[in-house]
């Protein structure tokens, strides 16, 4: 039966093995440095606490339901630990990143600005073509532990890549859209920003119209469906908005160009479930571009690709269909709101352009001798010679969606571009001994 003694008999050594199996795997042990550290330190906290809920046993007269309830929680533990295990392979990848070092280097510095430096960050090739994130992968659980007081402080975040981009130099400042979601989460920016959507004066009547539209269309949905559904949309499409908005303010036009070639070879206009319309985000991003000061250096450098954009762009503002198109109609109205939200948490560490694109300009003429732009009298930016990469990239392949292709398939630049934000960190390090 439920929580008897024969069902506790085989529960808490079972629960006791998964903890054994997870202790004694050699990935667990302590890292050599600092990458990795802090998700070890996560994952023994979650053992800490499993351990903790073993050690609550009901008292030997205790009631049938006080006893049920340690069973599960003793079922639940089981299921936690044994999803721990996926932590196993994040934590060996710290020890031989499959990352192109210089890119790491750069992603490590987009931590730093969008969410401080109290992170420990793991990246790791994914068989999945995707990039996406996990932050305090076990919080809840440890959280919800009574009695329990986590020894870790230090968020870990996980960033997943596809194993084949290990190199792709420039799509990684994706990464920074993916390191955005971490920054929401910890300055609760989804919430500041519905905020905002929702204080617009047409936002209410015509909330109303597209219920009243869904509910004729599916007239088996309750107001109260149709609610959720929109506020679930709302704030998926607006973390993704905020995620772009903070990707751009650090990272600046290479992650526009790395957006347009990773996200428009998978959908166009088509609204999802977690992401608004691609039409939708580059409308927003080319907003921001322009009031940060971007366009300059845009047209300067791949007028075609700025007006290709443009044109996706502009879509966003053809959206008839109900309830996405109050939702759409609804965030453009919004749009001031995200990049203000994105200036502020970014501060002075965004990217100013006039600066990045002089940086880059010098970083493009010397990438396209094969030169590395580095050990010169004033050093580059480094997310300016990212963007310098892109530059050289255009020039050599063409100012056009095809040329953009062809500029993300030059491997040759792209290792170039990456032992140079390699060789820039590590002539960094030995100006400060």
């Amino acid at each position: 039966m439920d929580g008897d003694d024969t069902d506790l008999s085989f529960l808490v050594p079972r629960v006791s093995q998964e903890v054994a199996l997870l202790k004694a795997d050699p990935r667990l042990a302590a890292p050599s440095g600092t990458r990795g550290a802090a998700l070890r330190d996560h994952v023994l906290d979650l053992i800490g606490a499993v351990e903790q809920r073993i050690s609550a046993s009901p008292a030997s007269n205790a009631g049938g339901l006080a006893r049920k309830a340690y069973a599960r929680s003793l079922r639940q533990a089981v299921v936690e630990l044994q999803s721990a295990h996926r932590a196993l392979p994040w934590l060996e990848a710290t020890r031989t990143p499959h990352l192109n070092l210089g890119s790491l280097f750069l992603t490590e510095e987009y931590a730093g600005h969008l969410i401080g430096t109290n992170v420990d960050l793991v990246v790791v090739p994914d068989a999945e073509y995707m990039y996406s994130t996990t932050s305090w992968p076990f919080r809840e659980y440890i959280n919800g532990t009574p009695g329990f007081a986590p020894s870790n402080t230090r968020r870990p975040i996980v960033l997943n890549f596809p194993l084949t981009d290990a190199d792709s130099v420039f799509l990684h400042p994706i990464f920074a859209h993916e390191l955005g979601h971490s920054s929401v989460d910890e300055y609760d920016l989804t919430a500041a920003a519905v905020a905002r959507v929702e204080s617009e004066p047409a936002y209410h009547p015509e909330r109303a119209a597209a219920v009243a539209a869904v509910k004729s269309a599916m007239p088996t949905w309750t107001d109260a469906d149709v609610d959720q559904w929109l506020d679930e949309r709302l704030d998926a499409w607006a973390t993704e908005l905020l995620c772009d908005a903070l990707a751009l303010d650090v990272a600046g036009v290479p992650f526009l160009f790395a957006l347009a070639s990773f996200v428009l070879a998978l959908s166009y206009g088509e609204p999802g479930q977690d992401h608004p319309p691609n039409t939708l985000r580059f409308n927003l991003a080319l907003q921001q571009a322009t009031a940060r000061g971007w366009d300059p250096y845009l047209m300067a450098i791949a007028p075609g690709i700025r007006g290709w954009l443009g044109g996706v762009s502009a879509e966003a503002l053809t959206y008839s269909q109900q309830p996405f198109s109050f939702l759409v109609n609804a965030l453009l109205r919004s749009a001031d709101a995200f990049h203000e939200l994105a200036a502020a948490r970014t501060g002075a560490n965004a990217i100013v352009p006039s600066e990045c694109a002089a940086h880059a300009s010098t970083a493009a003429e010397l990438l396209s001798h094969s030169i590395l732009p580095v050990e010169l009298d004033e050093p580059l930016d480094r997310r300016g010679i990212l963007a310098g990469g892109w530059e050289a990239a255009i020039a050599r392949h063409g100012d056009s969606p095809d040329g953009f292709v062809a500029a993300t398939s030059d491997r040759t630049l792209q290792e170039l571009v990456g032992k140079a934000l390699e060789s820039s960190v590590v002539l960094e390090a030995w100006g400060q001994l």
